[in-house]
């Protein structure tokens, strides 16, 4: 082992290297600036040759935490392979805060470059509040800060923060700017006023141009200070759009500029209000209830608009993905609609069934259709009048930027009686196998979203046969299909093009994991967070195991949901992968603690309910 350097007070180049990379990293980047300082003034940088051991298993405690730069570190136990350690994490806290041995062996894999501190100073950054807390979280805890996420309902989007609404940067200009100038910088950033740097800021707005320029006879040469209006009317970033709404009527502003920390940082228009309602959930929702056949190719561009601001204005992922679905079920219903004024009535009482995460309630912006139709008994006619229905709205809903499902899963393929999808149940779980277990699974993820006929019987018939101990084996075994992306040593497998597939690798295998346990414990919900909290009461989990999958699952869905709308911003296809180079150190430490969490719950899954004993 060789110690480079040691940064202490010294203010190099070299020095910052590791301040801005430690401050990237949980806990060091809540650190009060006197505590951070600290830690830098004692930081070593240090290399360790490949092959070294830097820790052994029950020796000597260790006396620093270790943070790897560079290269990676092995953590193994009586030989066998436990966890890597890569770049933006750590070993050695445990045994420096409880002065114990080591419970593992730590070897360089490759050289490393690892930045020491101290184990003194360990201690004392431990009874800070910032890092005791980071510190001494589970993997639920972590994930949970990392998200940012607030416990928010659909109903509150009034109340986002009214920095939500600002898509732009603050369009500013210096003291002297004449009027000239102001005209050209709006025309040329597209905004209606432009903010002057004085102390207290002015603000210059077309109308201003118009009432006190162009009506006075004034050229471009007059200074902008004179026709300004100073100060500027101001609320904190904090202030809900409601709020900000109230204040501009009541006013009759124009312009409401935006501070953070008593500083202008934006200004927000009636525009920008406009534009919010336009795109908010319940004028989307009622816009869609009435939506015609002309304007369905407009609906992706209005789901494109909403997802980012409820994002912004701080909804947690799952709320947002059951927006997405709430706005799904009534474009689905207004389909039904316009195609019955078209082809006439139903001729007998029929259920239209939502499948798979729509049925769940966790769609994204990236979906196909996955539906079914459950009727009465009806002769050909009436056969034909469902499979025009199905046609019709397949199609509709395909102009509304929801593709046909690859697999065919749709109504105009998967339509029958009551009494045939009930022996069609039937048949899938009297005679089970893996694979058809694992096609056919989107099949217990149903909700009805349109139509009067009542199919609960078919949830009967799924709760009668939770006893089969075979049948809970194979669908155990279909569970593990989906992996999360973990090569040797529990690192990120990435794909050719440097990406995770979030949902093939992390919510598919949660999903069949809640999926199965609920269907051990007799429920017939069909939100995975629900059947999650369902197999912790019944025993089919742990707390901590429900809570990590809970938490797992909640990250996973907004970084998908996060990818998704950049990609939109961007104008590139959404996908559901993720660039592991675009992470932060955090986010991919967070991303691999999350996939190894899910592998060993699945795994755990699978083992007791005998899933690894049923042949494929």
């Amino acid at each position: 082992m060789i110690i480079e350097s040691s940064v202490g007070s010294q203010h190099t180049q070299e020095a910052l290297g590791p301040e801005a990379f430690l401050r990237t990293l949980p806990p060091f980047d809540e650190l009060a600036e006197g505590d951070f300082a600290a830690a830098m003034a004692a930081l070593e940088v240090v290399y360790v040759p490949e092959g070294t051991r830097v820790l052994r298993r029950g020796g000597e405690p260790s006396s620093h935490l270790n943070v790897v730069r560079k290269g990676t570190a092995l953590l193994s136990r009586d030989g066998v392979a436990a966890l890597s350690v890569e770049p933006g994490e750590w070993f050695g806290l445990p045994s420096v805060l409880e002065d114990r041995p080591p419970e593992f062996d730590v070897d360089a894999v490759d050289d490393l470059l690892i930045y020491r501190i101290p184990g003194e100073v360990v201690h004392e950054l431990a009874r800070t509040p910032a890092f005791a807390e980071q510190v001494t979280r589970g993997l639920a805890g972590r994930l949970r800060a990392t998200s940012g996420e607030a416990d928010a309902q659909p109903t509150v989007v009034p109340m986002a923060p009214v920095l939500t609404l600002v898509s732009r940067d603050l369009v500013a200009l210096p003291p002297e700017a004449d009027v000239g100038e102001i005209a050209r910088a709006m025309r040329e950033e597209g905004v209606s006023s432009v903010v002057l740097r004085t102390e207290p800021p002015a603000i210059v707005t077309t109308r201003d141009l118009r009432n006190r320029v162009l009506a006075e006879g004034r050229g471009p040469d007059t200074p902008g200070l004179s026709v300004s209006s100073s100060p500027i009317l101001a609320i904190d970033a904090g202030t809900s759009v409601a709020e900000a709404r109230r204040m501009m009527l009541e006013r009759s502003l124009h312009h409401l500029g935006v501070e953070r920390g008593g500083e202008l940082v934006a200004v927000v228009t009636t525009g920008d209000l406009l534009r919010h309602d336009a795109s908010s959930p319940l004028h989307v929702q009622r816009e869609l209830a009435t939506i015609p056949r002309a304007a369905f190719a407009q609906v992706p561009e209005r789901f494109r608009a909403i997802v980012p601001r409820l994002l912004a204005g701080g909804l947690s992922p799952l709320e947002v993905t059951r927006t997405i679905a709430l706005l799904t079920d009534v474009l689905v219903q207004r389909a039904i609609t316009l195609a019955t004024e078209t082809i006439g009535p139903a001729p007998v009482r029929f259920a239209w069934l939502t499948l798979g995460s729509d049925a769940r309630r966790e769609q994204t912006l990236l979906t196909d259709q996955d539906h079914a139709l459950v009727h009465e008994e009806v002769d050909e006619d009436g056969a034909e009048w469902f499979h025009a229905l199905a046609t019709d709205v397949t199609e509709l809903l395909e102009t509304a930027g929801l593709p046909r499902c690859p697999g065919g899963v749709m109504a105009v393929n998967w339509a029958g009686s009551i009494e045939t999808w009930r022996r069609r149940f039937e048949r899938w779980f009297a005679q089970p196998d893996v694979n058809a277990l694992y096609e056919t699974s989107i099949f217990l993820d149903n909700r009805v979203v349109a139509g009067t006929l009542e199919v609960a019987e078919l949830d009967e018939i799924v709760r009668a046969f939770r006893g089969d101990g075979v049948l809970l084996a194979r669908m155990a075994a279909a569970a593990g299909t989906s992996r999360p992306p973990l090569g040797l040593l529990n690192r990120l497998r990435s794909t050719a093009d440097g990406t995770v597939d979030l949902k093939e690798g992390g919510v598919n295998p949660i999903v069949a994991i809640a999926r199965v346990l609920g269907f051990e414990a007799g429920s017939t919900t069909r939100s995975t967070i629900e059947r999650i909290e369902v197999a912790a009461e019944h025993g089919g989990l742990t707390r901590d195991g429900a809570e990590e999958l809970t938490e797992a699952f909640t990250f996973l869905q907004r970084i998908r949901l996060e990818e998704q709308v950049r990609a939109s911003r961007s104008g590139r296809p959404m996908t559901n992968r993720a660039p592991l180079a675009e992470m932060t150190p955090t986010r991919r430490r967070h991303l691999k603690e999350a996939f190894v969490a899910i592998e060993r719950l699945q795994n755990a899954t699978i083992h007791r309910l005998g899933g690894d004993e049923v042949s494929r």
